[in-house]
């Protein structure tokens, strides 16, 4: 059941202050959109884990 947590890692998106900042910039764009950006396939990825351990649980 500790998968389970990993639903908590997309809502970290939610916490800007950690990475509201124009420094560092990649590519031209700040890291703020960096970090949406990264977020996307990264809760997806955590949210398909957990939806194929918990399986069909009827």
């Amino acid at each position: 059941m500790w998968w389970r947590v990993l639903l908590l890692v997309p809502l970290l998106v939610l916490v800007t202050p950690l990475y509201n900042s124009d420094e560092p910039r990649v590519l031209g764009f700040p890291l703020f959109y960096w970090v949406q950006f990264l977020f996307i396939p990264l809760g997806v990825i955590c949210v398909a884990v957990v939806y194929l351990k918990a399986g069909d649980r009827r």
